[in-house]
């Protein structure tokens, strides 16, 4: 969905989940079933939302989904072991080989704010799911600010609080997720300034301390970077330094495209205004990740089908050349502009990831176990499988290596997504709204499969 200010399409996680949370049948009281297998049960079978709801988990910016108690409810569904998908369920769903197998990198995980609670919560994600140990005090885990110096304090003031206490649950979705696909990986999490607390946070100034993050990651050794958070910025910003600063050579930033819901009543009569863009996604240099519902099809959750989130479409940035290594036969799709979606992955809350968490300094309720999604799940996950899978100091730039890759790198996610219409509304080929074999809009290439090798 979108929200429109003047003549500007802003792209938005928030009506996105609220559409989730109050679609169907009417917000209703949870059935008070806390029966962790009949949980697991509505993971599987994808049903958990016909109980249960989803928030978004950041007052802005961040595309973090929480599944929630009930339908209607902000309070997260919690519970004191994972019922999500699980890092041994995503190794079999992208046919990941054993922990020690494959390349070992950095992945830097750029978030925001303080969360003090972050090793040791990684801790017992790491050993629910078998994976070695990684931690600050044997180099593997790193947590700094976005200048390289100590980690962001916790702020006193109770708004900040609340914000921090949101921004946790995307990290510690960050890390979970990089964890599982690159378990052998070392964790470099660089910290901005929490921005988010006024509810009205300036872009600009949000996507130059991210630069400064990125920066931060390359010189502290990272082999990718991956940002979940969107900023909507004018196209003239293309140029500005901010941009200019993430497209090191040989480090590539995956970021996340947002979560846009397919609202076709909303969607139908909006026309694309190219004056504007999703940044950094939209980025030539930039990795744009989407996202996939994966679901297991057997109870023991050995076997899985991936399609397109139905909540989620592609985008053409038509201000912007093809994104780095881009072939024109995708670029075609946008009229010869940068086609926004590079790879794609886990997202959908419905069959969401597993997530541990409880930095909780505003309500002093630790959420534990909670179930999470969007493409906030993907990034990370997508860009430790990069790292895992790649040779490190290639020099290549942005999606250019992925581009080159061998179509077994990836698996062809080739069901559901936006109706075709919109696109045609927008000016754009249907592939951009569709998924369908080969490249498209809603999950580029594909998801992972196996260790691929650019």
């Amino acid at each position: 969905m979108s929200w429109y200010k003047g003549k500007v399409t802003v792209v938005a996680v928030l009506p996105v989940l609220a559409v989730l949370a109050v679609a169907g049948a009417p917000a209703q009281a949870a059935p008070g079933n806390t029966d962790l297998a009949e949980l697991q049960t509505q993971v599987q079978n994808g049903t958990l939302l016909q109980d249960h709801g989803v928030r978004t988990a950041c007052v802005t910016g961040c595309q973090a989904a929480v599944v929630t108690a009930s339908r209607g409810s902000a309070a997260a569904l919690s519970t004191t072991q994972p019922v999500g998908l699980g890092a041994t369920d995503l190794a079999r769903a992208y046919s990941l080989p054993g922990a020690g197998v494959g390349r070992k990198g950095t992945i830097a995980l750029i978030s925001a704010g303080a969360n003090t609670h972050l090793e040791s919560d990684l801790a017992v994600y790491r050993k629910q799911y078998g994976l070695p140990a990684c931690t600050t005090a044997d180099g593997c885990l790193t947590i700094t600010d976005f200048h390289g110096g100590p980690p962001v304090q916790p702020d006193p003031d109770p708004e900040f609080q609340e914000s921090e206490e949101d921004w946790a649950v995307e990290t510690s979705l960050d890390v979970d997720l990089a964890s599982a696909a690159c378990p052998a990986c070392h964790v470099l999490v660089v910290q901005t300034p929490d921005l988010d607390a006024s509810g009205e946070p300036d872009p600009d100034e949000k996507a130059a301390d991210y630069a400064t993050a990125y920066e931060t990651a390359v010189k502290l050794g990272a082999d990718a970077v991956s940002l979940s958070d969107i900023e909507i910025l004018d196209t003239t910003t293309i140029n500005a330094p901010y941009s200019k600063a993430v497209a090191h050579p040989g480090v590539p930033l995956f970021a996340s495209i947002g979560d846009v819901a397919s609202d076709d009543a909303a969607a139908s009569s909006v026309k694309a205004d190219t004056s504007f863009y999703t940044w950094p996604a939209d980025l030539p240099w930039a990795v744009g990740v989407g996202g996939t519902a994966l679901k297991p099809t057997d109870a023991s959750r050995t076997k899985f089908t991936e399609q397109a989130w139905h909540n989620l479409s592609g985008e053409c940035a038509t201000a912007f050349p093809p994104a780095a290594g881009q072939p024109a036969s995708i670029a075609a799709n946008c009229g010869g502009h940068r086609a926004a979606t590079d790879v794609s992955a886990i997202a959908d809350p419905a069959n969401g990831p597993a997530v541990y968490d409880t930095y909780a300094p505003f309500t002093g309720k630790p959420q534990n176990w909670i179930v999470s999604g969007g493409t906030s799940a993907s990034s990370p996950f997508v860009a430790a499988w990069y790292v895992r899978s790649s040779g490190h100091g290639t020099g290549a730039t942005g999606p250019s290596a992925l581009y080159r890759a061998p179509t077994s790198a990836f698996h062809d996610v080739t069901a559901d997504g936006r109706a075709p219409s919109i696109c045609t509304t927008n000016g754009w080929g249907p592939r951009v709204c569709q998924a369908g074999p080969g490249w498209d809009g809603p999950t580029g290439l594909g998801s992972p499969h196996g260790l691929g090798r650019f």
